[in-house]
């Protein structure tokens, strides 16, 4: 299995990059062209840290931006070669403004996507202000800072978000910062799921 450490440089990842993170890196590259703030989180962040489980979809917030700014993004994008599955690209702000999201993929394909939002609250815009750098295979990527991450999926609660929370547990259990996953699981109410996992 691949090496993967919470350094003081952020998340090493000792693997070369797989579909998945050929996608974001790919999408990263050309959001930091246009100077939009934008991290990844979610499950993509489990898969990433080597738990074993499928996805369709890559989450991503990115900055609240003008239209005149998510029209040249979609420009880009288009001229890049990808497109929206669900809904033309050329509706991303609207779904963005509404608070709904917009899938993102190479022409033609469906499987796997991007999800882009806007963040919607303090913990969306708390993974966008502290994002962590994510290295693999030689490229990185930004993604929210772990401690939110593991207490966010517990609040979701379902059962894939739960063994993502403990996962990322499990691996960085010892190196995360207890103030930090403390705070956040104070602030997102889940102190009884997070004692449950320290005990696993």
């Amino acid at each position: 299995m691949a090496g993967v450490e919470l350094t003081d440089r952020g998340l090493v990842v000792d693997r070369e990059p797989n579909r998945l993170d050929e996608l974001a890196i790919g999408f990263s590259e050309l959001l930091d062209r246009h100077d939009i703030d934008h991290v990844f989180v979610s499950g993509y962040v489990a898969i990433l840290t080597g738990r074993p489980r499928s996805t369709d979809d890559i989450d991503v917030f990115i900055e609240r931006c003008s239209e005149d700014r998510i029209a040249e993004l979609v420009d880009a994008l288009e001229a890049e070669a990808y497109w929206g599955p669900a809904m033309p690209l050329s509706e991303m702000y609207g779904n963005l403004a509404e608070g709904t999201n917009i899938w993102v993929a190479p022409d033609g394909e469906m499987s796997p996507h991007l999800e882009v939002k806007f963040p919607g609250d303090e913990f969306d815009r708390a993974s966008l202000a502290n994002a962590i750098t994510a290295h693999v295979g030689g490229e990185t990527v930004p993604i929210g800072p772990l401690e939110l991450q593991v207490a966010y999926k517990l609040a979701l609660g379902s059962r894939k978000d739960l063994e993502d929370a403990a996962h990322l547990y499990a691996l960085f259990g010892e190196t995360l910062s207890r103030a930090r996953l403390e705070t956040w699981v104070e602030r997102l109410g889940v102190e009884d799921e997070h004692e449950r996992l320290t005990r696993l």
